[in-house]
C-alpha cells in the first residue's frame, strides 16, 4: 500500500466521521424543531423524550456507523472495562471544577431560580435522567467518537481542536448559566479547561466510560445542591 493510498484512506475516514456526526447533530435539532420528532406535551416529558433521541442521533448512529464502515470496536472507541477506574476517578476530579464553578455562582438568579428548584420529586427525577443522559452522551460523542477516532486518522492537534469545538457546542448553555458570574470569558475558560483535560484524560486511559459516569455524577451533584439552597 503507497503513502498516497493510506492519505487517501485516512482523509475519506476523516470527512467521513465529521459526516456522519455532522449528521446526528442535524437529525438531534431538526427533527425536534419540526415535529417530526412526537414529543409530549408535558415539557418534563419532552425533555427526556428528547434526550434520548439526541442520544442516539449523536451517538449510537455515529458508533455504529464507526463499527461498520470503519470496522472499530466498541473499545476502539472508550467503551471498555480497561482504564474504568482511572478515567473515573480522574473524570471526578475534573468535574468537581465545574461544580465548584457552580457552587461559586450559587447566588445568580439564573441557578438560583433554576427549574430544578420548582419540580416535584418526581419530576426533578425525570429532569436529572434527562441531563445525565445527555451528559453521559456529551462524553461519548465528542470523546470517544470524535477524539478517539480521529486520533487515528488525523493529527492529535486537530483531533482535539474539532472535539473542543463540538464540546463547546454542547455546552452553550452551561456558558449562558455561567456567564453571568464569571463573565463570558471566565465561562468559555472554563469550558475549554474543561474540554483539554478530558481529552487528557480519555487519551491517556482510553476509556470515556468513566468520564461519562463522572459526568453523571457531577449532575447528580448539582441537582441536590440546587434543590437545597
Amino acid at each position: 500500500m503507497t503513502a498516497t493510498t493510506t492519505d487517501y484512506r485516512s482523509l475519506n475516514a476523516a470527512l467521513g466521521i465529521l459526516g456522519i456526526f455532522m449528521l446526528g447533530i442535524f437529525l438531534a435539532w431538526y427533527l425536534t424543531k419540526v415535529h417530526l420528532i412526537p414529543l409530549p406535551k408535558d415539557p418534563v416529558w419532552a425533555s427526556l423524550v428528547g434526550a434520548f433521541w439526541q442520544t442516539f442521533a449523536t451517538v449510537v448512529i455515529p458508533y455504529v456507523w464507526a463499527m461498520r464502515r470503519l470496522g472499530l470496536k466498541l473499545a476502539d472507541m472508550g467503551i471498555r472495562r480497561a482504564g474504568f477506574v482511572d478515567s473515573t476517578l480522574q473524570g471526578c476530579l475534573l468535574y468537581s471544577l465545574a461544580l465548584g464553578a457552580f457552587i461559586y455562582c450559587s447566588s445568580d438568579p439564573l441557578i438560583s431560580n433554576h427549574l430544578l428548584r420548582h419540580l416535584g420529586a418526581g419530576d426533578a427525577s425525570i429532569t436529572l435522567a434527562s441531563m445525565g443522559l445527555i451528559a453521559a452522551g456529551t462524553d461519548l460523542a465528542t470523546r470517544g467518537f470524535i477524539l478517539l477516532t480521529l486520533v487515528r486518522y488525523t493529527n492529535l492537534a486537530f483531533a482535539i481542536l474539532i472535539q473542543n469545538l463540538t464540546w463547546y457546542l454542547g455546552h452553550i448553555n452551561e456558558i449562558g448559566l455561567l456567564s453571568g458570574c464569571l463573565g463570558l470569558w471566565g465561562a468559555l475558560g472554563l469550558t475549554l479547561t474543561l474540554g483539554l483535560l478530558g481529552d487528557v484524560v480519555a487519551l491517556r486511559t482510553r476509556n470515556v466510560v468513566g468520564l461519562a459516569l463522572a459526568h453523571i455524577l457531577l449532575n447528580l451533584a448539582m441537582t441536590v445542591y440546587i434543590r437545597n439552597l
